[in-house]
């Protein structure tokens, strides 16, 4: 049997009472009434239905005092309903102190009975990382127990309650069709460890039993430990890691996880903590732990066909804290000055990308890095998922500052790009989207635009020439900034709605050429127009830029151009 890491516990130092000289006859191996019997056992839990089979123990008080070690292994007998000792014998040291008072004799025990393999003790314990069957599963449970009696305390005998050492992950498993071969030789957690998998038509369970692995090794290290992989048909391996919510690893807790496993996919849609016996810990209703997507929503590629990712530079950027994984791989580092013929996609796998950069991937519209793909397909699209902010602090993308971060120009005539990541920031620096997916003519799908309050030339030229957008992101924001919708859907030929609820429009250039020759394909039949009230509307068809309306003719009420619709209405 492998084996994985040794733990040792040093026991903490005791004063005991000592058995006076007087006494030394009652400590004989074959004095019978001195026999120490165990009454019961148990796991630490609220029910006493978790006893323990086999144990081995120890009277630390003898061997304290007269270095003479009283131990043995108990084993339960199901005939009889006692345990039986064997392989030694524990005695009582039963007698008085100095002043009358018996001695309190203090014992310990450890499960599973140590064997060539786990070398087990009170101590230390070696895991075996293969714990694929029940049995092995159960070899892998190091358990201990202390107990301070009097032999006359103890009249029907020593009672002993264990508690776990190690920490024990449970996994509720959804398998798609094209992983349902899966075996526990398969699958691998943290740790090295082989699990147990247990597989049905109705229920799909993986358990492991791991080392605790405190915060402090969780946090020193340069990428969180991978909490569980598995290799599919055709070699292919994915994994994930230790998600954010779980700060470290306990002694005694079980650690539960939803996870849905498929070709090239591996999400944990929910994390608990409970003690090892199901008993509920008390958690803020807040915390993440109870998350229902605990792993960041990384900025995420799939593509049908194998493509090279590329990242460059323009105007002497720099990228700084940005990271790439390629098929839940090992993550690794973007360079200053880019990267390029990453290969992902088709029998690669997805490519994520995270950052620890409050600036984004811009400095300005000038200085910036730009994204592109490379492909000898002609069919190849690139379908992009994930939340964008991931990319300023992947840890924290929830609550991340985004008030400077900037993403000018991070797509621009990517023509192969057919969705785009999440923007959920409410707080924007000035040009932050500047250019982002000009001239991208496969974009199909738009994100949502929700910040309401916004900055100068934020939007602007964000979706210029995308002529495969049908539909414009809602525009909710009620006062609008310099240059902030400047050429937003120019040459959107093919745009058919669009939602622009502003109340205050007076800003410099807000509206300049937004919506030039936008929905002018001749497959366009039917263009709608909504805005805040009837006065809005009146004042951006009143509106010119150097001549040029703020609402061209054919996003006007009218026979044959658009349908207005007021949104206060």
């Amino acid at each position: 049997m492998k084996m994985n890491k040794i733990y040792a516990w040093m026991a903490a130092a005791m004063t005991l009472a000592a058995c006076s000289t007087n006494d030394i006859a009652d400590l004989g191996g074959n004095d019978a009434d001195n026999v120490v019997n165990v009454a019961a056992t148990r796991a630490n839990t609220s029910s006493n239905s978790n006893a323990i089979k086999a144990f081995h123990l120890v009277n630390t008080t003898q061997q304290s005092e007269y270095d003479k070690k009283y131990e043995a292994d108990y084993k339960y007998d199901d005939a009889s309903s006692t345990y039986v000792m064997t392989n030694g014998t524990v005695l009582w040291c039963n007698t008085d102190d100095n002043e009358g008072n018996k001695v309190e004799n203090v014992f310990k025990a450890f499960t599973p009975l140590s064997t060539a393999a786990n070398l087990a003790s009170y101590d230390r314990f070696y895991i075996p990382i293969y714990q694929a069957s029940p049995e092995l599963l159960a070899a892998a449970d190091w358990m201990t127990a202390t107990a301070t009696s009097t032999k006359a305390a103890a009249t029907d005998g020593l009672s002993l309650n264990f508690e776990h050492r190690n920490a024990k992950l449970h996994f509720d498993v959804t398998v798609k069709d094209d992983a349902a071969a899966l075996t526990s030789e398969d699958i691998t957690v943290i740790g090295n460890i082989t699990p147990y998998y247990s597989a049905n038509e109705s229920n799909k369970t993986i358990e492991a039993i791991v080392a605790p692995v405190s915060a402090d090794e969780i946090t020193s290290s340069t990428s969180r430990p991978t909490l569980i992989s598995f290799r599919l048909a055709g070699g292919d391996e994915i994994s994930v890691p230790l998600p954010t919510s779980i700060s470290q690893i306990e002694a005694g807790k079980q650690y539960n996880f939803s996870i849905t496993v498929g070709h090239y996919a591996l999400t944990i849609s929910s994390v608990s903590v409970t003690d090892w016996n199901n008993q509920d810990i008390t958690e803020d209703e807040n915390d993440e732990a109870a998350s229902s997507l605990p792993i960041p929503p990384y900025v995420t590629f799939t593509s049908n066909e194998e493509v090279g990712f590329r990242m460059t530079t323009d105007y002497g950027y720099t990228i700084s804290d940005l990271e790439y994984s390629v098929n839940y791989g090992e993550w690794k580092s973007i360079p200053e000055k880019g990267i390029s013929d990453i290969q992902f996609g088709g029998s690669y796998g997805n490519l994520r990308l995270r950052g620890k950069n409050l600036n984004g991937t811009a400095t300005n519209e000038r200085t910036c890095s730009n994204i592109s793909f490379s492909s000898n397909e002609t069919n190849a699209k690139v379908a992009c998922t994930g939340d964008i902010r991931t990319l300023l602090d992947y840890e924290n993308y929830n609550t991340v500052n985004t008030s400077n971060a900037r993403f000018c120009k991070l797509f621009s005539t990517c023509d192969i790009l057919t969705s785009a990541p999440e923007l959920p920031a409410t707080e924007l620096a000035q040009g932050c989207y500047y250019c982002m997916f000009f001239e991208c003519q496969s974009l199909t799908t738009a994100p949502e635009l929700p910040a309401m309050t916004l900055a100068k030339g934020c939007y602007y030229n964000m979706f210029n020439n995308c002529r495969a957008l049908t539909s414009a992101p809602e525009l909710p924001a009620k006062k609008l900034a310099n240059d902030c919708y400047n050429g937003m859907f120019f040459e959107c030929t093919n745009l058919e709605s669009v939602t622009m609820l502003a109340t205050d429009v007076s800003a410099r250039d807000c509206l300049y050429k937004w919506l030039y020759d936008a929905g002018t394909d001749d497959s366009v039949t039917q263009r709608t127009l909504t805005v805040a009230s009837q006065d809005v509307y009146n004042t951006i068809v009143n509106t010119k830029y150097n001549n040029n309306p703020a609402l061209p003719d054919i996003w006007q009420s009218g026979e044959g151009k658009a349908t207005v619709i007021y949104k206060e209405q």
